[in-house]
């Protein structure tokens, strides 16, 4: 069931965009649509917005002034590009959504098409490095290091109010304030904070900076890779600390009460939080048999097995466990005196442990759903132990099928 009437049916969604993304991106712009209106705000900022794919929707779908944030100068430039391509075929994208409309009975009509703004307030071109003051303007020096890429020419705020997209380059730390980032676009408006998969500690990094902008009222995330999060009370051992201002900040628990407890998940755990659950119907990964069987072999022949050591993807390329054992040995600059009869008869004598393996994970894989919960709902407390929040709810976007990944965290600011 979609949230508050959203709906995927966005005339350029299917034809930019492959169909995991299109169900998502039609569905997550539809919310934001339906809250900015509901709270009257017609500024957002998405934050990790890579090629843009929300960003431009809300902007050219919804009317909305759209400034996108990703920390990779090639995101930010692809979306710009992306934008430019989508308003040249605007027009004949929505024509052919109406004809698709018109002719089927099941559909509802469209509610929100239009053609994009006439023009843009933000003039396109060359990428100029600046860096942003403590108070959000444009200086040649700024003691606190920031430097930010901003794909416009210039910008004149008080301009009609006709709606901007706006790509910038940055990096924004879990204390950073948006608005200094914001304010020369948006000068005093209220926004909009959104992020569609934001990565790792990137999710606990937006629901602080939602409490830490005063100009931010309103937040719609979708999180993902909890593998990547930073714990406070477990280190990766696989991950060196190259962030101080990271690691400073872990991300879990974020919530007084877990951090009172000294809860901790570990690596194992977050890994196990990303796992879609296995149907019924499924069949069982191989590689999964392949991996296990090639530590075993490590420890029976080489006698060692190293932590560090990582395998990758290597299964999808081959066809039977003798050449996934030469390509493992390959990659990790192993020798072997392994024949490849010895490799054969290796797997044949434990081809019984292949069931009992099957239902081992299938019933690991039914504990992902309690783990991400309760990295949800710490990143839930963390907002409700705040004095500035009056509403935060957890809402189940999309279909799991279609992305495992499906729950939003939507927290609004009480009125000043």
């Amino acid at each position: 069931m979609l949230f508050l009437g959203a709906t995927s049916d966005v005339p350029f969604i299917s034809h930019a965009m492959n169909e995991k993304k299109s169900h998502e991106i039609g569905i997550m712009s539809s919310v934001c649509s339906t809250l900015a209106k509901r709270e009257r705000l017609r500024h957002v900022v998405d934050v990790g917005s890579g090629k843009g794919y929300l960003a431009t929707t809300l902007y050219m779908q919804y009317q909305l002034s759209v400034i996108g944030i990703d920390s990779q100068t090639g995101n930010t430039h692809g979306a710009l590009r992306r934008k430019q391509r989508l308003e040249k075929q605007y027009k004949g994208l929505v024509k052919r959504q109406q004809e698709r409309t018109d002719n089927s009975r099941n559909c509802r009509n469209s509610e929100h098409l239009s053609e994009p703004p006439v023009r843009e307030t933000v003039m396109r071109g060359e990428s100029h490095e600046v860096t942003v003051s403590s108070e959000g303007h444009k200086v040649k020096v700024n003691s606190e290091g920031h430097k930010v890429m901003v794909n416009s020419e210039s910008h004149n705020a008080t301009e009609d109010d006709k709606p901007t997209h706006i790509a910038l380059t940055a990096f924004i730390g879990p204390n950073d304030q948006l608005d200094k980032y914001v304010e020369p676009y948006f000068q005093n408006n209220q926004f909009m904070l959104t992020g569609l998969h934001t990565c790792g500690d990137l999710a606990g990094s937006m629901s602080r900076q939602f409490i830490h902008s005063p100009a931010c009222t309103l937040m719609v995330g979708v999180g993902c890779c909890y593998h990547l999060i930073s714990e406070m009370f477990c280190a990766n051992p696989f991950q060196p600390k190259v962030d101080e201002e990271a690691s400073a900040t872990p991300q879990f628990p974020m919530s007084s009460f877990l951090r009172d407890k000294h809860v901790k998940l570990g690596r194992n755990c977050r890994m196990l939080s990303m796992q879609s659950k296995i149907g019924q119907d499924s069949v069982f990964d191989v590689s999964l048999f392949w991996r296990a069987h090639l530590q075993k072999i490590l420890f029976d022949v080489h006698g060692y097995w190293r932590k560090d050591w990582i395998l990758g993807k290597i299964a999808s390329r081959c066809s039977s466990f003798r050449e996934y054992v030469r390509k493992a040995f390959h990659k990790l600059h192993i020798e072997s005196q392994l024949t490849d009869a010895q490799i054969d008869d290796y797997i044949h004598q434990h081809a019984h442990v292949e069931n009992k393996m099957a239902m081992f994970f299938q019933l690991r894989t039914a504990l992902s759903p309690a783990i991400e919960s309760v990295i949800l709902l710490d990143r839930c407390l963390y907002l409700l132990e705040q004095n500035a929040t009056t509403m935060v709810v957890i809402k189940k976007l999309f279909h799991p099928s279609k992305s495992p990944r499906c729950y939003a965290i939507i927290a609004k600011k009480k009125e000043a």
